[in-house]
């Protein structure tokens, strides 16, 4: 793996400021804008969520071709590739800002916004959605350097922007006062600067990149279009389980209880992120080692990233869904957010599933076998929306949580394993023992220190953050003791120092 501990430090760095700046500036937003006006901000976010559809798989694909061609060593068929892909992002593009501007004129229609918020909330959405777009053009060098594993380069960009977020936001809000449109501007920014800071790096990485119309070829658009439309399902998959649910809650429901259920949503998101960063850096790594032909350690690398991945999730999870409701009355000790409290277990309770799942759809990706994993993870969207309709409509926020729990539960425990076995010849066995070795080691770390905290009263963030740590000491040093094998931590240990794992050993002797 190519600069692993640069980018283990950075893509964990990224999701640690993060966290951070999520659990600092939430409670500033919700207090500045009250629960309503946020409820708005997060349905603008799940929108863009959607809006990020349009890349059609185009993007993973990009990663992925580009991986395996260098495990081939083609580089004029990645100047082909660049060279269709950014075609077709400026057709995106354009169908984009289009968009942009309908949504805008239906927001009103679709979501109960208050009046005199209105003008508010539309302006917000298109500055939103127009920064976003902009990455559709400029996503694609950002996906050529992961196919190069150069997560350090792009995930120094997150950090910096999450950084400038932070401080435009904090600042506007706390000594200027703002609202949605004050947020909108602060994402358009910093949204430029992750996308712009990466474009000097694909030069030095692709000295040979070539990008010319002459090299858009129709047979080049088919293959990327057939590879890129069962990425898109999977896409479609993922983006509607992580967004649909506050779309929902807001449409069924109204702006206010999509803002209760927008905290929990935003906490999943952020335990998510921890998780799938592991994933980030193993899928363009796995499309290389298929491109090279190397079946054994590709093996060995999915089945330490499903152990590891799982672990980090369980970390920033666990706490959060065994003191819901100290946390949440901790970190917004001015509103009412009962309500959110069974919405916050849930959502953390199916990120043991959902981790998993999306980890074991990527190594499919990276084979080309994916075509059975997207009609897969379209039937689970589609179950999972219908039941979170009929549950809000029944039960409330709360059932929707459930829905989003059942249906990743179903497609990751049962479904899925199979669909691997099948196109893969990994064993059920071994897939389930890589899930239950970090779940049940953080079980039994759990006990003596989360279980027993329910007995503390817990009223202020730091006395929670005391017991988070004390919980994240416990489950760190168990999990490396019992959820690594000796040669994994002595590797880890000698590529965070500095030192190069050999290049043909088997992933026990180098991840």
């Amino acid at each position: 793996m190519r600069f692993l501990r640069r980018n283990v430090v950075l893509v964990y760095g990224v999701y640690a400021v993060t966290i951070v700046s999520g659990l600092l500036l939430t409670p500033i937003i919700v207090d500045s804008l009250g629960t309503e006006q946020y409820g708005i901000w997060a349905v603008i976010g799940s929108i863009l969520a959607f809006i990020g559809l349009l890349d059609l798989g185009i993007g993973p694909s990009v990663i992925r071709h580009s991986a395996e061609q260098r495990g081939r060593r083609a580089p004029e068929e990645t100047n082909e590739l660049a060279s269709t892909a950014l075609a077709l992002y400026l057709v995106i593009f354009a169908a984009a800002v289009l968009i942009t501007v309908g949504l805008a004129w239906a927001l009103p229609a679709v979501i109960d916004v208050p009046g005199e918020y209105v003008g508010a909330a539309q302006l917000a959405l298109v500055l939103v959605l127009l920064g976003f777009t902009v990455r559709f053009p400029l996503g694609l060098f950002t996906s050529l350097l992961a196919g190069q594993q150069r997560y350090d380069v792009i995930n120094f960009a997150g950090l910096l922007s999450s950084v400038l977020y932070v401080a435009i936001v904090a600042a506007a809000l706390l000594w200027r006062g703002g609202g949605v449109v004050t947020l909108a501007v602060a994402t358009l920014l910093v949204t430029l600067v992750r996308l712009v800071w990466p474009l000097p790096w694909v030069r030095r990485e692709l000295p040979a990149l070539r990008i010319r119309p002459g090299l858009v070829t129709r047979a080049q658009v088919r293959e990327l279009f057939s590879f890129s439309g069962r990425n898109f399902l999977i896409s479609v998959a993922s983006k509607v389980v992580l967004s649909t649910d506050v779309i929902v809650v807001g449409i069924v429901l109204g702006s206010l209880a999509a803002g209760l259920y927008g905290i929990p949503a935003k906490l999943f998101a952020l335990a998510y992120g921890v998780g799938l960063a592991v994933t980030t850096l193993l899928f363009p790594l796995l499309s290389e080692l298929e491109g090279a032909a190397e079946r054994e350690r590709q093996r060995d690398y999915l089945l330490a990233g499903l152990r590891m991945g799982l672990a980090a999730v369980l970390l920033v999870s666990l706490p959060l869904a065994v003191l819901p409701d100290r946390f949440l009355s901790a970190w917004l000790p001015d509103g009412d957010f009962d309500e959110s409290v069974p919405v916050l277990v849930l959502l953390m309770a199916s990120l043991v599933f959902a981790q998993p799942g999306y980890l074991l759809t990527q190594l499919l990706v990276a084979r080309g076998r994916h075509g059975h994993i997207a009609i897969v993870r379209t039937v689970a969207v589609a179950v999972n929306l219908a039941l979170s309709i009929v549950l809000a409509a029944q039960v409330g926020i709360w059932g929707v949580a459930l829905a989003t729990l059942l249906t990743e539960a179903a497609a990751t425990a049962v479904v899925t394993p199979l669909l691997v076995r099948r196109e893969t010849g990994i064993g059920l066995w071994a897939l389930a023992r890589a899930w239950l070795r970090p779940v049940v080691l953080a079980a039994v770390a759990a006990l003596p220190t989360l279980v027993a905290a329910r007995l503390l009263a817990l009223e202020s963030l730091i006395e929670f953050t005391a017991v988070a740590a004390v919980w994240a000491i416990v489950y760190g040093a168990v999990f490396w003791r019992w959820g690594l094998d000796e040669r994994e931590r002595g590797v880890l240990r000698g590529a965070l120092r500095g030192g190069a794992a050999p290049r043909q050993a088997a992933l026990a002797d180098e991840v």
